[in-house]
């Protein structure tokens, strides 16, 4: 599982420099996280869209829908190292957390500026 330069994010955590790439399903949000080096494991987990379907004149409206933030991203990779012993630079094919949902905190982390 390699990611095409357009859709590849970086993020740095704990010094580690990860990339990740977030997709849409039928069912779920997709999240899959690498280090860039040959033959290191992936990391792979699911989301639920968390959604609220809203009635209008033409059927319904799909709002507030859950987007991947670096903040989610960067919590996905705590717990994997943390709970699930994730080794990304180990040769080990995919590590599959399924749906991490209910194992990190979901709510928007909204950084402060200083004026």
């Amino acid at each position: 599982m390699a990611f095409n330069k357009k859709n590849k994010r970086k993020i740095i955590v704990n010094e580690q420099e990860y990339f990740w790439c977030a997709s849409g399903n039928d069912g779920w949000i997709g999240l899959f996280i690498m280090i860039e080096q040959q033959g290191s494991q992936k990391l792979s987990c699911k989301f639920e869209y968390h959604q609220e379907q809203t009635v209008n004149e033409h059927g319904f409206a799909l709002r507030n829908q859950f987007v991947i933030t670096p903040h989610i991203v960067r919590q996905v990779i705590l717990f994997a190292l943390q709970e699930k012993q994730w080794l990304p630079q180990k040769n080990q094919g995919v590590l599959e957390l399924g749906h991490v949902d209910e194992k990190i905190d979901l709510k928007p982390r909204y950084h402060e500026s200083s004026s």
